[in-house]
């Protein structure tokens, strides 16, 4: 006998049924809400938002980030098969890389609903700057998208050795896009709040645990909703891929913990953020980075760890748990003080300035998002991304 591979046959989804068509106007209104609120930020200003002059930074940029990195992490799963040669992961190749791709759509549209006038969206192009970061970083954005496409298209066309060499460039790509957002905060060096050398690489990790995370609960569905046969195995196989990515995790947190408790300049900004109840900081730290990432960890180690329900709640709870990465990591490097006069006294005491994401911001997040699940139930429509099985097969020697 020979190893086990995936017999697949990529199909559409009919997609004629009255639950099909109810989930997709659910994603629709959701959508319609978040361009409404986009709408009031518009022709209204900043105002309708809970950001200020001291924190510009808030819950949209922390969604940029974890829509970047959802894509990559989304990426990197379609590529297993490519790059590893584990061609049994191979039923996800088609449908994680055009999930990538409306990633990072909502991810750019993070950024475009945030920038306030539209016309701002062109600057990177018109005024390049080589010494900035951000200018890189819209390059690596937009060419991202355009990986993510050629990758899908050399799929469709069942072109093996090129599919391959793209997914290895597709790979490099992610692993590139990502740092470069990881780079964007780690390397402010004015707030040491922000600077870490941890940041590019935890992006990545993170980037993992995120599209993993999201993908997971979301193939349980497909699968279920679709009728079509899976062996939940290979999901199991990326669920422990996915709790690996929770404890490099959780040791990053512990060392950049430790290295920002012990430097004299973010020394009681961290304390403060760790302890101390005046904003939401403390219980998003707590409760939604730490907590739902030990609670995931602990049902992907308990004796139901193998069932649909168990790996589905493990990825809802890791996908929530990164976003409350992403939001520790943006919003307390502006919310908290940081030492503008090394070496001398300050005397104006600590002061703590507090942001509250308004309904506007948490319905223009959501509204991508659901923008995101939307294109991914029309795309099931219009494009063969499911196979009709996704289970193993033994391969029988034909020279027995």
């Amino acid at each position: 006998m020979g190893a086990e591979v995936p017999k697949i046959d990529f199909t559409k989804i009919e997609g004629k049924s009255y639950g099909y068509y109810v989930i997709c106007a659910i994603w629709l209104a959701i959508c319609i809400i978040g361009a409404y609120a986009y709408y009031l930020v518009w022709t209204r200003g900043e105002q309708v938002t809970g950001l200020s002059n001291h924190v510009p930074w808030g819950f949209g940029i922390a969604a940029v980030c974890y829509y970047i990195g959802a894509s990559a992490g989304s990426l990197i799963v379609s590529a297993l098969s490519g790059v590893f040669e584990k061609e049994e992961f191979k039923i996800f190749s088609r449908s994680a890389a055009f999930f990538a791709a409306a990633m990072i759509v909502a991810a750019m549209g993070a950024i475009f609903t945030d920038i306030g006038n539209p016309s701002n969206s062109i600057n990177f192009l018109i005024h390049f700057n080589p010494t900035s970061v951000f200018s890189w970083n819209a390059f690596l954005y937009s060419s991202y998208f355009v990986v993510c496409f050629v990758y899908l298209l050399a799929q469709f066309e069942e072109k093996k050795f090129l599919t391959r060499c793209i997914a290895v460039f597709a790979v490099g790509w992610a692993v590139l896009v990502h740092s470069g957002t990881g780079g964007i905060l780690g390397f402010i060096y004015s707030n040491d709040f922000y600077h870490s050398s941890l940041t590019p690489p935890m992006f990545i990790i993170s980037a993992i645990a995120s599209g993993l995370g999201l993908l997971i609960p979301t193939y349980i569905l497909t699968f279920k909703w679709t009728r079509r046969e899976y062996d939940p195995s290979l999901l199991w196989t990326l669920t422990k891929i996915m709790g690996a990515m929770v404890i490099l995790l959780l040791y990053c947190f512990i060392v950049e913990g430790f290295e920002k408790g012990y430097m004299p300049a973010s020394h009681e900004a961290f304390l403060r953020m760790i302890t101390s109840p005046e904003t939401p900081t403390v219980w998003v730290y707590w409760f939604g980075q730490i907590g739902l990432m030990l609670l995931a960890l602990a049902i992907m180690l308990s004796p139901y760890r193998k069932t649909e329900k168990a790996m589905f709640v493990a990825g809802l709870l890791v996908a929530a748990a990164v976003f409350c990465e992403r939001y520790i990591l943006v919003v307390p490097g502006l919310s908290y003080p940081y030492e503008i006069f090394p070496g001398y006294e300050v005397v104006k005491p600590f002061h703590i300035v507090p942001y509250y994401p308004s309904w506007v911001e948490w319905a223009i997040v959501f509204g991508l998002l659901a923008g995101v699940y939307l294109a991914y139930c029309i795309g099931l429509k219009i494009f063969a991304l499911l196979p009709e099985k996704a289970v193993k097969v033994e391969e029988v020697n034909k020279n027995e």
